[in-house]
């Protein structure tokens, strides 16, 4: 079933392909016709530019921003803290629950130069115990470096976006080429109707009958 779709796909698009080029063998075809497909081969083609233009973004992204990781890394330095305090829950104010767990630590960096404050810990932690942290060069306290994983979601992320708004304006742009050739399309028929719809129900023929009748 699968094949058969992709067979029945193929055909399609190379049909549309033949026709937006002219090289259909069908005598059937319209000049709307051949316009349809040159339309639908343009979104194609747009999509896929679109689809270039959201990896080229993303890509550029997450080099922007694995530099400026690596530059605000190098003055980040991992160093030890101890607990003053066990871990104390604090709350949420509006529901009154517990939402995290904090305590009073102390830490060295750089040496010579001691700092308190107070970090996230988890509910186990006692006072006296010792937990890792990210301080910057003057040693007050920073958060962990960005992950690979984290730039690489943010940046697919972001192209993922560019791609949707993109597509979104070739969507756009093919439902109105379609929509007035569509008209076009129904405008050409109903005038092509009206000039053979007498000959082919053979009105023409009976109102030519009744006018010969009249003049015997």
């Amino acid at each position: 079933m699968p094949s058969t779709r992709r067979t029945r796909l193929t055909q399609a698009v190379g049909r549309h392909l033949r026709r937006a080029l002219g090289a259909e063998r069908n005598e059937l075809t319209r000049p709307v016709d051949r316009a349809r497909s040159r339309a639908l081969l343009l979104a194609a083609l747009a999509l896929g530019l679109a689809t270039l233009v959201g990896a080229a973004s993303a890509w550029a992204d997450f080099g922007s921003a694995e530099r400026d990781a690596a530059a605000a890394a190098s003055h980040l330095h991992r160093t030890d803290a101890v607990l003053l305090t066990p871990a104390l829950a604090t709350t949420d104010a509006d529901h009154g629950t517990a939402v995290r767990y904090q305590a009073t630590a102390t830490w060295i960096y750089p040496p010579g130069r001691r700092h308190t404050g107070t970090l996230e810990v988890s509910r186990h932690a006692t006072s006296g115990s010792t937990v890792k942290l990210w301080v910057k060069d003057t040693g007050r306290l920073s958060t962990a470096p960005p992950r690979t994983t984290e730039l690489i979601a943010s940046a697919v992320c972001l192209g993922l976006l560019v791609l949707g708004l993109l597509s979104a304006l070739v969507a756009s742009g093919l439902g109105l080429r379609l929509g007035s050739l569509n008209r076009r399309a129904c405008t050409a028929w109903q005038r092509s109707w009206a000039e053979v719809e007498p000959v082919w129900t053979g009105r023409t023929s009976r109102r030519r009958g009744n006018n010969d009748s009249r003049r015997g």
